[in-house]
C-alpha cells in the first residue's frame, strides 16, 4: 500500500512519432488525490470522514446531501511551465442506493482552500463520524475554525465535467476544455489548487452514490487523475523575463475556453479582466501580487455569445490589451 502522501503513481509512457521533435512529445502522468473527504450535511458542521476509505455524494434516503472533495497536487509531478493538453478523472463507485437509476454527477472547481483530518467512520461510513482537528465539514473549511462561505462549500457555478452514474464500476469525467484549465491554473499558481468537489442529484432521495477514496486498500480502485500535457522547449520560456509582456492568447479562435499569457519581471501587483465588445466586463482572471516570471490564466466561456473579446492586462504602471475570438 502507497503511503498516503504519494500522489504520482506511474509515468506511464511518452508519445513520439515522425515529423514530432522529442522536446515537444506529449506526457501522460497519473496522480492519485493528495487529498480527498466528504462533505456530510447537518446544521452543525461536525461530521467527516478524513481518512475514511470511502466518498460520497448525492443525496440519502433520509433526504441529507453528501458531496465529495479531491485535490490533486499538479504541481508536485508536472514540470513547472509546461502546458497541459487533456485531463481525465476517473472514480470508482462501489455501492449505491437500490435501483439502477441513472443519476447525473458534476465536477466543479474549488475555490477555497479545505482540510482532511484523522477522522475515520467505521462500517459502510454513509453517516461519517466526529470530525477531527483540520477536517472538512459541510461548514467548515478546517474543523472546528475556518468556515466556507456558503455551507457546503465554495465552488465555481458551472460544473467542469458532468458524468452520468449507474451500477456500480469506474465513471470518467472528461477530458474537458473547463477540466483542462482547472489543471493548468493549478500548475501554474498552486496557491490557487483546491481541488474539485464532486455533486451528486441532489434533487432527489436516494441518488447517493458511493467512491473509493485514496485510503481504499485495493490500489487499482482509488481515484485517477490522467494528465497530458507537453513540455515548452528552454526557447519558449525565457528563464528570466526582461519585463513585462503580454503574449499570444491559445487558442484563438477558440469555442470552450482560451489560455492568456503573460510576463511580469519583477514582482507586480497584477490584474487581468475580459471585456465584451460593449465595453461590459465579463470576467475577472488575475487580480493579486505575481511573481517575475511566466503566467497563465484561462478565460472559460461555457455560457457566453460567440465574438470578439478584448483582454487587458496591468501589472504596476503598465498596460497591455489583446483580442481573442469565440466560435460557437
Amino acid at each position: 500500500m502507497l503511503p498516503r502522501y504519494c500522489t504520482l503513481l506511474l509515468v506511464l509512457f511518452v508519445i513520439g512519432g515522425p515529423g514530432l521533435p522529442a522536446a515537444r512529445a506529449q506526457t501522460e502522468v497519473t496522480l492519485v488525490p493528495s487529498h480527498d473527504n466528504t462533505l456530510y450535511e447537518s446544521s452543525d458542521g461536525t461530521i467527516s470522514n478524513g481518512a475514511g476509505q470511502y466518498l460520497f455524494a448525492g443525496q440519502t434516503s433520509g433526504g441529507t446531501r453528501r458531496r465529495a472533495l479531491l485535490r490533486f497536487d499538479v504541481a508536485a509531478v508536472v514540470p513547472a511551465g509546461a502546458r497541459i493538453d487533456s485531463v481525465t478523472l476517473t472514480l470508482h463507485v462501489s455501492r449505491r442506493a437500490s435501483g439502477i437509476d441513472l443519476h447525473p454527477a458534476r465536477l466543479h472547481r474549488v475555490t477555497a482552500a479545505w482540510g482532511e483530518g484523522a477522522s475515520d467512520a467505521s462500517g459502510n461510513e454513509g453517516s461519517g463520524t466526529a470530525a477531527a482537528t483540520g477536517d472538512a465539514t459541510w461548514l467548515h473549511t478546517s474543523f472546528d475554525g475556518t468556515r466556507w462561505s456558503n455551507p457546503g462549500g465554495d465552488f465555481t457555478a458551472e460544473p467542469a465535467a458532468s458524468a452520468t452514474l449507474g451500477d456500480i464500476g469506474f465513471y470518467t469525467w472528461g477530458p474537458s476544455a473547463a477540466m483542462t484549465a482547472d489543471v493548468q491554473a493549478w500548475l501554474d499558481d498552486p496557491g490557487q489548487n483546491h481541488g474539485w468537489i464532486v455533486l451528486g442529484d441532489e434533487s432527489a432521495a436516494q441518488t447517493t452514490r458511493r467512491f473509493d477514496s485514496r485510503e481504499y486498500p485495493t490500489e487499482a480502485q482509488r481515484p485517477l487523475l490522467r494528465v497530458y500535457y507537453t513540455q515548452a522547449t528552454a526557447a519558449e520560456v525565457p528563464a528570466s523575463p526582461a519585463g513585462f509582456r503580454l503574449l499570444p492568447a491559445y487558442p484563438n479562435p477558440f469555442r470552450e475556453a482560451t489560455t492568456i499569457v503573460y510576463e511580469v519581471g519583477e514582482p507586480e501587483h497584477v490584474t487581468l479582466e475580459v471585456f465584451d465588445v460593449l465595453g461590459r466586463r465579463v470576467a475577472r482572471l488575475v487580480d493579486g501580487p505575481r511573481a517575475p516570471g511566466r503566467h497563465r490564466a484561462t478565460f472559460v466561456a461555457p455560457d457566453r455569445a460567440g465574438g470578439l473579446y478584448v483582454y487587458r492586462l496591468r501589472a504596476g504602471e503598465a498596460v497591455a490589451h489583446g483580442r481573442v475570438a469565440r466560435i460557437r
